[in-house]
C-alpha cells in the first residue's frame, strides 16, 4: 500500500473521522500543532503466531502518525503476553510460556510491515524493563494505584456475578503496560475502546511519577465476519493478513449488509467521499452486492495490490455469473435470515448430523462465494444469495 505524507491538519480530521474518542482532544490537537516530532505508542501481545485484519487497525492509526513526521513506538509485548490481556475476557486467559511468545512473535513484525514503515519505526520489547523491573520498584508502582479501581472493572464484575475465578496477576496487567507508557516515554498511546482502562492508567502512572501524562486515541474494533461481536481468531470469524486476495474477497462478500459501510472505512480504509457515496447509495436502494465488492476489491488491495485485487474481483463475478448462466440453481428451502451453519445444513436436506459436521469441517459450504468455516456462528442469508453444498449442489434464496 502506498502512503503520502500527512499534515497536522489532515492527521487530526483523520483522528477525528475514524477513533472513536480522544482523550483530550484539545491537549492532542495542540501536540499535533506544535510542531514537535510525538512519540506515539501502541502494545501488541504475540498471543497467537499470526494476525488478521482486525489487528491490523492500530497499525493503520500508528502509520497515519508516522505518515505525519512522528515517531512510531511499537511495542511486543513479550512479558505482559505471558500474564494474558484480560480486558473483556469472560474467563482467565491460559498463561502462556516465554517460548509459545517467542514463537508467535516471529511473524508478527513481517506482517506488521505491510502497514508500518519498520525501518523509521522504534520497536521495542517490554521484557527489556520489565523482566528487570524487580519487586521493590513493582511495589512502588502499586502504590500508585488503587485496588478499588481494579476490582471495580466491569469485566472483572461480570465475572464474578457469573461465579468465575479473577486472578489477582490479571489485576497486576494495567500496572506493567501502564509502566511501558513511562519506559519509552509517550505523548499519546492508541489502543482499543476495550483499552481503555489500560490506557487510562498509563497516564495516571506518568503523573504520578512527576511527567506529562500521554493523551489516548480510542480506536474502534472491526466486527468479524459473522457480525455478531468482535472479530477473533477463537470465534472463527477472521481473514488473515496472509490471506489470498480471492479468499479475502470471498470473505468479503459474505458480511451482513450492515457491515459494508463500518468495513468500508476500517477494512478498506475507503476515503471518506467514496464511502459517503457508498452509502447513499444503499440508502436509495442499490444493491447490497455491488457495494460489497467495491469494498472486498479495497480490502484485497491493501494486501495484494491493485493487479490482484482486480483479478479476485472478476474470477468472483465469472465464478458468481456462471453459475447464474447454467441455470443449476435450485430454489433453497429456506428464506432469507440468518442460521447457524449446522442447522442450515439440516435444512438443505444433508440427511445425518455426522455428515452435516463433515461438510462443515470440510469447508463444504459457501455463501455468496466466501466458504464458511467451522466455528463461523451464524450465516446470513438474503434474497438472491447463493448456496454452494459440496461441488455440484447450489441453492438461491428466494
Amino acid at each position: 500500500m502506498k502512503h503520502r505524507k500527512l499534515g497536522a491538519g489532515e492527521l487530526l480530521r483523520f483522528l477525528n473521522e475514524r477513533s472513536v474518542e480522544l482523550i483530550h482532544r484539545k491537549s492532542i490537537a495542540a501536540r499535533i500543532a506544535s510542531g514537535r516530532r510525538l512519540r506515539v505508542k501502541l502494545g501488541i501481545d504475540p498471543t497467537a503466531p499470526h494476525l488478521h485484519i482486525g489487528h491490523m487497525l492500530p497499525i493503520r492509526f500508528l502509520r497515519a502518525f508516522q505518515d505525519a513526521g512522528h515517531r512510531a513506538v511499537l511495542i511486543i509485548g513479550d512479558f505482559t503476553a505471558q500474564i494474558g490481556d484480560p480486558s473483556g475476557q469472560g474467563a482467565t486467559r491460559v498463561q502462556l510460556s516465554a517460548a509459545e511468545v517467542k514463537r508467535n512473535e516471529r511473524t508478527y513484525l513481517g506482517e506488521v510491515a505491510r502497514v508500518l514503515d519498520l525501518e523509521q519505526a522504534e520497536v521495542r520489547h517490554n521484557s527489556e524493563w520489565l523482566g528487570i523491573l524487580g519487586i521493590a520498584k513493582f511495589l512502588d508502582l502499586l502504590t500508585r494505584f488503587s485496588l478499588k479501581s481494579a476490582w471495580e472493572r466491569e469485566d472483572f464484575q461480570e465475572r464474578l456475578r457469573r461465579g468465575k475465578s479473577v486472578r489477582l496477576h490479571e489485576a497486576m496487567y494495567p500496572v506493567l503496560q501502564a509502566y511501558d507508557s513511562v519506559a519509552v516515554r509517550a505523548d499519546i498511546e492508541l489502543g482499543g475502546v476495550d483499552q481503555r482502562l489500560n490506557l487510562l492508567a498509563g497516564r495516571e502512572l506518568q503523573s504520578s511519577l512527576g511527567t506529562a501524562a500521554q493523551d489516548v486515541v480510542l480506536l474502534p474494533y472491526l466486527i468479524g465476519l459473522d457480525g455478531a461481536g468482535k472479530m477473533s481468531k477463537s470465534v472463527g470469524n477472521t481473514i488473515p493478513t496472509d490471506d489470498s486476495a480471492a479468499s479475502m474477497f470471498g470473505k468479503v462478500m459474505s458480511i451482513p449488509d450492515m457491515l459494508i459501510v463500518p468495513y468500508a472505512r476500517l477494512a478498506a480504509w475507503l476515503p471518506e467521499a467514496e464511502i459517503e457515496v457508498l452509502k447513499r447509495s444503499l440508502e436509495t436502494g442499490g444493491n447490497p452486492r455491488d457495494a460489497k465488492a467495491e469494498v472486498a476489491e479495497g480490502v484485497a488491495r491493501l494486501y495484494h495490490g491493485v493487479a490482484a485485487a482486480r483479478r479476485a474481483r472478476e474470477e468472483f463475478s465469472r465464478v458468481f455469473s456462471k453459475r447464474e448462466r447454467t441455470g443449476k440453481l435450485s430454489p433453497s428451502p429456506v428464506g432469507a435470515g440468518a442460521y447457524a451453519a449446522f442447522d442450515l445444513l439440516m435444512r438443505l436436506g444433508v440427511p445425518s448430523k455426522a455428515e452435516a459436521r463433515r461438510l462443515i469441517h470440510g469447508r463444504a459450504l459457501e455463501v455468496d462465494g466466501a466458504v464458511v468455516p467451522p466455528g463461523h456462528g451464524a450465516v446470513t442469508l438474503k434474497a438472491g444469495s447463493v448456496i454452494r453444498l459440496g461441488k455440484k449442489q447450489f441453492f438461491r434464496v428466494l
